[in-house]
């Protein structure tokens, strides 16, 4: 498939991780049996990601949807909405286990179930791959390589991709780096019994768009912006209409685009491998 972004411009990427009850899940087995704690995360299949999808149509703007396979079977629909409204399905796991906690064998058995799930859902196989938790194992790249991802996007070390050391049968494996401060979580993320205060939304969109700003103003066009939210904590009316004023923010500088993780990975691989 060919890249159609676009080299001159400042890369953005939206990205969600739907990990529905997944991670109360990995966070502490008994929570199977707290029906309030998962309804947390069933928010986000339900409700939250649904108002995203709607967002992002209004907008007209693309996105990428990491979601585990265990995931992607209970809420087919919410995967398949995804899928329909042009966002990019991707790898996150099986269940949400960090690889870190699992034995090679354990990691490969998810990676393997996660790429099935996915593809009986929307017909596709995965080419990108956020670990649970952003947690890589000593066998992670190994086993990307083996099943033939295109990309990972789980780093912190670089403001830019980067070609990570493996290849795989799509060619060698694309980083797109992240960071904590472009994720949802460390500032709405609540639990019990390490309660901690809720962020105001301003809080948030002060570091979400001082970062681009800071970004943007490098004139570095390697570089790019990669956004980390959960439907089911920025799918909360309030949040999402955070995001949409982010978004507006973004859209009033020039040479500025949006695009999912696939477009900008087949993009830097080819710019790379030269």
């Amino acid at each position: 498939m060919e890249s159609t972004v676009d080299s001159k411009k400042f890369k953005v990427m939206l990205t969600f991780d739907l990990d529905a009850e997944s991670a109360f899940l990995a966070m502490d087995p008994d929570n199977a049996h707290r029906v309030g704690v998962l309804s947390q995360g069933q928010y986000g299949p339900k409700v939250g990601v649904h108002r995203l999808i709607e967002l992002l149509q209004r907008k007209g703007l693309p996105a990428t949807l990491f979601v585990p396979g265990w995931v992607a079977e209970k809420y087919p629909d919410a995967v398949q909405a995804s899928a329909a409204a042009g966002w990019e399905v991707a790898h996150h796991g099986y269940h949400h286990i960090p690889p870190a906690t699992q034995t090679r064998e354990e990691e490969a058995e998810s990676i393997v179930k996660g790429i099935d799930a996915i593809q009986k859902v929307t017909g596709r196989i995965p080419v990108g791959y956020r670990s649970p938790s952003w947690d890589f194992s000593a066998n992670t790249l190994e086993l990307l390589s083996q099943n033939g991802f295109l990309y990972s996007s789980n780093m912190m070390d670089n403001d830019a991709p980067y070609l990570h050391p493996v290849e795989s049968s799509a060619g060698p494996i694309v980083e797109l780096p992240i960071q904590w401060i472009l994720d949802d979580a460390p500032f709405f993320m609540f639990s019990r019994p390490a309660v901690r205060p809720i962020s105001a939304l301003s809080n948030a969109y002060e570091h979400w768009s001082e970062e681009f700003e800071g970004l943007y103003a490098e004139r570095d066009r390697n570089k790019i912006y990669v956004l980390t939210m959960h439907p089911f904590i920025s799918g909360r009316p309030s949040r999402v209409r955070l995001l949409e004023k982010l978004i507006d923010l973004i859209q009033q500088h020039p040479d500025v685009a949006f695009y999912t993780c696939e477009d900008v990975a087949r993009h830097y691989q080819a710019s790379l491998s030269k």
